[in-house]
């Protein structure tokens, strides 16, 4: 038996008792006013009835209060449980954040060496880039120079790769013309052929010669800025 049932089995034991003993007495009362004045079996019966529901009420009311205080202990159990865990979870936060603490002066501590550090080798790189200025001022002339027959290569490697582009964009649509004018020539095609695709043949080898002279002026350009990035190659090893 729980400690809550034996606590409760007392006190209703002596709200039971203090009935039935105020029920024995009206029974005994009634007895002996029943041999002076005789009283009614329905009175009886109503006086009995009256005590049976304040004993029934004073019971619901008892079961009422004791529901009450077991609920208010489970929350008082349950407060006490939630307290218990904050308290743990305070302490742990406080012991995370000293050790915190303590890792942020350690850093505070090696930062602090290599500040001290750094401006050593800032010192020393301040020297260093004034060597590097004047060196780099008398190279920029040279560079820019550079840079100028670089973007003339790269377009001129561009203007070769178009052309060669053209060439076999022509060469492909000359074969076709070239096609269509022999079935014409030999008379014997069954297509619709006539003298308008050997005059486009001709118009298409015209212009293929063209775009063949074209890319070998741009070839040997390209070779002659090769040559003179070349020779500033070897000017400057």
């Amino acid at each position: 038996m729980s400690t809550k049932s034996t606590s409760k089995t007392p006190l209703l034991l002596s709200l039971l008792a203090l009935i039935a003993g105020g029920a024995i007495g009206y029974g005994v009362g009634m007895k002996v006013e029943q041999n002076s004045s005789a009283p009614s079996l329905q009175a009886c019966q109503q006086q009995l009835q009256s005590q049976t529901d304040q004993l029934q009420h004073s019971t619901e009311q008892y079961q009422a209060l004791v529901t009450r205080n077991e609920h208010q202990h489970q929350q008082l159990a349950q407060a006490t449980t939630e307290l218990t865990a904050m308290k743990a979870l305070v302490e742990k936060q406080k012991a995370d954040f000293a050790q915190q603490l303590t890792l942020i002066a350690e850093k505070k501590q090696q930062l602090s060496v290599k500040q001290q550090k750094l401006e050593v080798t800032k010192k020393k790189l301040d020297t260093e880039v004034v060597k590097l200025k004047t060196t780099t001022n008398k190279q920029q002339v040279v560079i820019d120079k550079s840079q100028q027959y670089f973007k003339r290569q790269a377009e001129m490697k561009a203007n070769v790769e178009a052309t060669q582009a053209k060439i076999a964009e022509l060469s492909k649509t000359t074969e076709g013309f070239k096609k269509a004018c022999d079935e014409f020539k030999s008379g014997n095609s069954w297509n619709w052929v006539s003298q308008k695709d050997c005059d486009n043949y001709e118009q298409q080898v015209e212009l293929l010669k063209t775009q063949h002279a074209t890319l070998a002026s741009q070839q040997q350009a390209l070779m002659t800025i090769n040559k003179e990035i070349g020779n500033k190659e070897i000017s400057k090893k």
